[in-house]
């Protein structure tokens, strides 16, 4: 088993919660580790051979599957620039991502 690679945020050096690890295959990226940080509210991917850190595309995962949540709703009105996100097993696993500033706000 592998160990959970540890995930530093580039923006304010506090520690990224690991959510998943992508292998692309086609191009041959590699690994591509995806980290969340609760200070600044983004998530980060961060090319494992190179080490280069960046935004990424790539929605949060749910805590207790582990699998991407999915789109679910755009606010209304002034929200419209927010968009909810949830997971399809664990209706609890919510998230928020605001599009202005791209970033990620989990809901309890």
């Amino acid at each position: 088993m592998t160990s959970t690679p540890s995930l530093t945020c580039p923006q304010c050096s506090g520690k990224l919660v690991y959510q998943v690890t992508i292998e692309m295959l086609d191009p041959p990226i590699g690994q591509i580790d995806t980290g969340y940080c609760p200070t600044c509210s983004r998530l980060f991917e961060r090319i494992r051979q190179m080490g280069a850190y960046e935004s990424t595309l790539w929605p949060p995962v749910c805590r207790l599957c582990r699998q991407p949540v999915a789109f679910a709703d755009v606010g209304v009105g002034d929200a419209r620039d927010v968009v909810g996100y949830h997971c399809r097993e664990h209706q609890d696993e919510r998230w928020e991502w605001t599009r202005s500033t791209d970033q990620w706000t989990r809901r309890r």
